[in-house]
């Protein structure tokens, strides 16, 4: 065993790394096994006192995709057509018969509506030119701009649609309170939505198709917010008889990891002309129970109150649990005791990371009624301060627009106005002056992909692009048990098959075999719990297809270890020559298989990336185990041990 110290400890991390990530899961199935055991009072009861454990258990487990757990797939697709319509200047009939033929012909053919439009207009008029419809001058686009230039913007115009489409409905679906939810790309106009755990197929519909809706609000005064903030605690105080139950909650709470900062202070933003930062302090987000005796109201176990001074904060809430503070908010006798006309909007990004990758957002107040609609901006760019080079959007607006912002900025400098889409804040700036002109400044702003995310919603709100869904379905939770069930069988059927081909074929060494085949499978699971990777069916299929793939490696090691004692080694020398001559043909099967693999991840969607996840990660670790673990069993067998390996 000379020299494989720093193998045995290497295996001993992996081991435990893995087995750190997969304890909330195997802990969730036993309590989910132990539930199933209870009567529905004493089930209701128990899930009452222990709700933030479970709650973290849950979130903490590996997670399933919406094949296994049921919920929602629909597609929606970006009405790029209606976009061109609302870009396009001077139209005519050459230009509305154009339009029309793509938008009919991108319905049946796979072309997208930007190609097909040029591809119809140029065929309809081959001395037309497009730059007699579409002008920007930003992006360069002028009465002289040739097609092939027009259709460039046209497609960079698409693609910022669609790239908003994205980030309104991540945002909506955040507010919606999913768990795991899957947003991605599917060709250059369509959106895949994945929903695990939703059944609620019309509130799903309204809350992926509502138009979008642009807006700039001022924010409510500090000070009667934090009086609101008080009464609103205080309504949620429990009561004397519910004491002895939530101190009993407490205590299991505090067997939670604590939450720790790694994102606490956030920069404030200034509308025109100043570059100085505010800091936005805040009590750091803490795990129910820490530091926090005696028992705690329904709001404060899910919210941390943000009593910062000057800053229009109501408070600070994990991902998981907006929706669920939604309906505690949403009460009429709460609402009432906001102040007139205030609204709560959650913050478009989060406000706070966890040391464990949890996310918190902030809660603002906002004047519910709009000062401004998005209409009005005209131009919104990206650009960079000449003596600090630091990122601030540009904002234009048309006369009108103009002329209602000068009256809105004099009338409350020092106060902060938000840019709104959706209901969500994307923006708190504070006016620093009168702004006359319609050109506006947002400065301090941290980065250049926050000033980016602003333009693309200051754009969105001058365009009307709608959504729409062209496929949904349901997966019920029925169904995803039953197919839990079947991949569970699947696997174990095909790992009980793998180990006793090789215990019959390989006898002593294929044992050996088969327990760094278990242990590949740990390392699989591990690794997918440790990236937040979600297991669906197809990546079930991964593993099963990698489970037979894993023994390839020792079956080369092992037809050469036979080849080289046919020759008349001893078994050590042979054992050494058969993982050393078979190093480069393993290595050379198994890259090129995580290649695919990587393309797989890169261009697919859904489930073929499952399916490409599980083989990536399965890849790695059938190459530990048949490599670095199997050679530590047999150094020892044979160095340590003196035995007789038997490879068949």
């Amino acid at each position: 065993m000379q020299g494989n110290g720093f193998k045995i400890g290497l295996t001993i991390f992996f081991v435990g790394l893995c087995g750190f990530y997969l304890f909330p899961t195997v802990q969730n199935l036993y309590v989910s096994y132990k539930m199933n055991g209870m009567e529905p009072t004493e089930r209701a009861e128990y899930q009452a006192d222990n709700r933030q454990w479970l709650q973290q258990v849950d979130q903490s487990s590996l997670n399933l995709g919406l094949d296994l757990q049921g919920g929602m797939h629909v597609t929606l697709e970006v009405e790029v057509a209606n976009l061109l319509d609302q870009l396009a200047v001077n139209q005519d009939e050459a230009f509305r018969t154009a339009l029309r033929a793509a938008d009919q012909r991108a319905r049946t053919e796979d072309i997208s509506v930007v190609e097909a439009f040029v591809d119809e207009f140029e065929a309809a008029n081959p001395d037309g030119r497009l730059s007699r419809y579409f002008r920007n001058e930003t992006e360069g686009v002028t009465r002289r701009s040739s097609n092939d230039d027009v259709a460039e913007y046209l497609r960079k115009q698409a693609d910022s649609a669609v790239q908003n489409g994205i980030q309104v409905v991540r945002n909506r679906v955040n507010q919606y309170g999913v768990t795991e939810p899957s947003i991605q790309r599917q060709g250059d106009e369509r959106i895949v939505v994945e929903l695990p755990g939703v059944s609620n197929r019309e509130r799903v519909r309204d809350l992926l198709e509502s138009a979008s809706q642009l807006s700039f609000h001022l924010m409510a005064n500090p000070q009667q917010l934090n009086e609101s903030v008080q009464r609103i605690i205080e309504y949620y105080e429990p009561t004397a008889e519910d004491s002895a139950r939530i101190a009993a909650a407490n205590a299991a709470d505090t067997a939670m990891a604590s939450a720790g900062d790694t994102s606490e202070a956030t920069t404030g933003t200034d509308i025109a002309g100043s570059a100085q930062e505010t800091p936005q302090e805040g009590t750091s987000l803490s795990a129910p129970g820490e530091d926090q005796p005696g028992p705690q109201n329904d709001l404060l176990a899910l919210m941390q109150p943000m009593p910062a001074q000057g800053q229009p904060i109501f408070g600070r809430v994990f991902a998981s649990d907006t929706s669920r503070v939604n309906d505690l908010l949403a009460r009429p006798e709460v609402q009432r005791m906001l102040p007139p006309g205030t609204e709560l909007m959650w913050t478009s990004s989060p406000r706070l990371t966890t040391q464990d990758g949890r996310e918190a957002y902030h809660l603002l107040a906002v004047q519910g009624e709009p000062e401004l609609a998005g209409e009005v901006v005209t131009q919104a760019s990206v650009q960079f301060d000449r003596q600090t080079n630091e990122p601030k959007v540009s904002i234009t607006m048309n006369s009108d627009g103009a002329r209602i912002w000068d009256r809105i900025t004099a009338a409350n400098v020092g106060d902060q106005v938000s840019i709104v889409l959706d209901g969500i804040v994307y923006s708190n700036a504070t006016i620093q002056g009168r702004i006359s002109g319609g050109r506006t400044e947002i400065t301090g702003l941290e980065s250049r992909q926050e000033a980016q995310d602003i333009v693309t919603v200051l754009q969105s709100g001058r365009l009307r692009t709608d959504l729409n869904i062209i496929s949904e379905r349901t997966v019920g939770p029925s169904l995803g048990e039953e197919s839990t069930r079947a991949g569970f069988i699947s696997v174990v059927s095909g790992f009980l098959l793998v180990v006793l081909f090789m215990i019959m074929y390989y006898q002593t060494a294929g044992v050996v075999a088969n327990v760094a085949l278990l242990l590949n499978v740990i390392l699989i699971l591990g690794i997918l719990a440790g990236f937040g990777a979600t297991l669906t069916l197809p990546g079930i299929a991964g593993i099963v297809l990698t489970i037979g793939m894993a023994v390839d490696a020792n079956v080369l090691i092992f037809d050469r270890v036979r080849e080289e004692q046919s020759t008349g080694k001893t078994l050590r020398a042979a054992v050494n020559a058969g993982y050393e001559e078979s190093l480069s043909a393993i290595l050379d099967a198994n890259i090129t298989t995580f290649f695919v693999g990587v393309i797989l991840y890169s261009f697919g969607v859904g489930p073929i990336k499952g399916f490409a996840v599980t083989l990536m990660a399965g890849i790695l670790s059938s190459l530990f185990t048949a490599i670095i673990v199997t050679r530590i069993i047999f150094d020892y067998m044979v160095e340590e041990r003196r035995l007789q390996v038997s490879y068949g």
